[in-house]
């Protein structure tokens, strides 16, 4: 064969090679778009699990965004944390959220006066009838008046404190009747309004978690995800009148949280992606109602325990 042929030999396998990548690629990305988009993929089992990570991601006894909201409000010092009527009245009612919540271990706290931030890193864990859990936790915290200025003494200082940032992770396990699952989570968020000249508190921010999920369908079925999920707070707000009226954050904070979670597992080898996508809204009365975008169905929760309520187009344990 002369130079022209082999030349045109070689460009034309080299178009057949692209033109299988090309292919190849083409069906990777029309799997995962049919996996991710089409209603019809979405198994009662993937929402069971959605239900069980999105509502562990909220809920105070699961360490959740309500558990670090309380954090951001409680008396930090190098004493130690506490949740008393002092904190402006959020408080956990004593009969049930402090022992969810867990006591402080191995804490340690300083605090920069150049940034203002207090930072916070200790240990908690909670055995009981419900659940058991284990976590480490590590805070920064900053606290500034109406004139922007940073508050080294949030204890002392408290009636003067306007915002609170917020930043904060935990890493743990936890174990209930209906699910359990290893986690890793941060939040990232900002309060304003503390300060007694504000009615209204307004709370923006994210929060983001990793980790695995295992969890009891309604088909009485054991199922397990691996996940990721990111929530983004957006019109937010805790009323302190109701905080002070009820004791609890739970029954003061409204608005809307839109979520996405990624779900993965491995299904004969081949492994399997969902990504599902919606709202959460907080009704102020201690619960909130999960939404799936796509979905009709709709969950709703309690924010101090993350039970699921009955009733209506819910499912509940």
């Amino acid at each position: 064969k002369n130079h022209s042929e082999v030349t045109q030999m070689k460009t034309l396998s080299n178009l057949n090679i692209l033109s299988l990548l090309a292919f190849a690629l083409l069906v990777t990305f029309g799997a995962c778009s049919s996996v991710n988009n089409d209603v019809e993929a979405i198994s009662n089992e993937d929402v069971d699990l959605a239900t069980h990570i999105v509502t562990t991601s909220i809920a105070d006894d699961e360490s959740g965004m309500m558990s670090s909201l309380y954090d951001a409000f409680s008396d930090v010092s190098s004493e130690g944390i506490s949740y008393s009527t002092t904190s402006a009245q959020l408080k956990s009612d004593p009969q049930h959220r402090n022992d969810g919540r867990g006591r402080e271990r191995n804490y340690t706290y300083s605090y920069d006066s150049e940034t203002g931030i207090h930072s916070l890193e200790y240990e908690r864990s909670v055995q009981n009838s419900a659940f058991s859990k284990s976590l480490e936790v590590n805070q920064e915290i900053i606290f500034t008046n109406l004139d922007s200025t940073f508050i080294e003494f949030p204890r002392q200082d408290r009636k003067n404190i306007e915002t609170i940032s917020y930043y904060g992770t935990k890493v743990g396990e936890f174990a209930g009747k209906y699910r359990s699952g290893s986690f890793s989570k941060e939040d990232d968020f900002l309060l304003t309004g503390v300060h007694s000249t504000s009615s209204i508190l307004t709370l923006s921010g994210t929060h983001s978690g990793t980790g695995n999920a295992e969890g009891i369908t309604r088909d009485s079925v054991e199922a397990s995800r691996s996940y990721s999920i990111d929530l983004e707070f957006s019109n937010v707000a805790i009323n302190k009148d109701t905080v002070k009226a009820q004791g609890s954050l739970e029954f003061a904070v409204s608005g809307s949280i839109a979520y996405s979670l990624t779900m993965n597992k491995t299904i004969d080898g081949v492994p399997d992606e969902i990504i599902l996508e919606g709202t959460i809204e907080l009704l102020a009365d201690g619960t909130a109602i999960l939404k799936f975008n796509k979905l009709v169905q709709t969950i709703k929760f309690a924010l101090g325990t993350g039970e699921l309520q009955t009733g209506g187009n819910q499912r509940g344990n």
